[in-house]
């Protein structure tokens, strides 16, 4: 018996077509606290983590500093960088250009409680919010894919880290 349906194809998306777009890069913090608190950022529909563009002349670290204090309001002075987690990889678009983005994440240890912060409303940022290590799992389902890989590498291998 003939079918009248009609075939769809999906819209591939090969390596090739990946690898040749430009490339940006952009730098972002896992902020935690001593009270296994994680601070997560709702923009857009999904739980997400600060980050940001590197700006000409600043390191990775100094990038990733910069845009925790600016999507978070946390104070910087209060913000360590304790090292290099993990680069996640997406594709993005601006001004109708695709770009391939690579993101250097970085663990931060903040000195701090689950001090007030201030989200950046201009950035699309509505709420920013500490999370408890136990509370995670309920956050699973809205973080981006990318997060969630930040967060299970963290979990992992350094969640329960003597802070030093």
């Amino acid at each position: 018996m003939a079918s009248n349906k009609t075939k769809v194809t999906a819209k591939k998306h090969t390596l090739k077509k990946t690898i040749d777009l430009p490339v940006i890069e952009s730098a972002g913090g896992l902020v935690c606290n001593s009270w296994h608190h994680i601070l997560l950022m709702f923009k857009r529909g999904k739980w997400d983590m600060p980050k940001g563009r590197i700006e000409e002349g600043s390191s990775l670290e100094a990038s990733a500093l910069r845009e925790v204090q600016e999507e978070t309001g946390l104070n910087i002075d209060k913000l360590n960088v304790q090292g290099k987690l993990v680069s996640t990889w997406h594709t993005t678009s601006h001004q109708n250009i695709r770009y391939l983005k690579k993101t250097h994440w970085y663990l931060m240890q903040y000195d701090g409680d689950d001090d007030d912060t201030c989200p950046q409303i201009a950035e699309g940022i509505i709420e920013c919010r500490w999370v408890h290590i136990s509370e995670l799992p309920e956050y699973r389902e809205l973080l981006r894919a990318r997060i969630n890989y930040v967060v299970d590498f963290w979990h992992e291998n350094l969640a329960y880290v003597p802070r030093q």
